[in-house]
């Protein structure tokens, strides 16, 4: 595992900034249970899980500045990838910022294709391809509201 580059300072910074949405496992007894899936003010709850000990296996963080919603760094433990997580995470970011934003913006590697499948689904397009060393492209891509 690299070695974090960031001051404190920088990383206390961050978590102002920033809203942080995480989605964990937990068991549901109704359809009703399913429709009020935040239990938190900022965890997505979502079916399969054991309740009393909520598992996080997806995360999303956004901020709004200017009218323009930043999406970074959507994760999803491998093993729970392909089951809507990523899909669903991206999907309250929207609703979260729907009043507040007149377009969300993101980015992601050139060459993480199944990243940049799930965004073009959702109605994003590339915008920008910046290089960012011999190796590494990045994608930039948004969605109009």
């Amino acid at each position: 595992m690299p070695q974090i580059e960031q001051t404190l300072e920088s990383i206390r910074d961050e978590f102002d900034k920033w809203i942080f949405l995480n989605a964990s496992l937990i068991n549901l007894q109704s359809a009703k249970e399913l429709d009020s899936r935040f239990r938190g003010n900022d965890t997505l709850r979502m079916p399969g899980g054991n309740d009393t000990c909520a598992k996080i296996v997806g995360s999303v963080r956004a901020y709004c500045k200017d009218g323009t919603c930043y999406i970074h760094r959507l994760v999803v433990l491998p093993e729970y990838q392909n089951n809507g997580i990523g899909k669903a995470l991206m999907s309250e970011v929207e609703k979260m910022f729907k009043d507040k934003v007149t377009r969300y913006e993101l980015f992601t590697g050139s060459q993480d294709h199944r990243n940049l499948y799930l965004y073009k689904r959702l109605g994003y397009k590339t915008f920008k391809t910046e290089k960012h060393n011999k190796e590494i492209s990045f994608v930039y891509m948004r969605k109009s509201v």
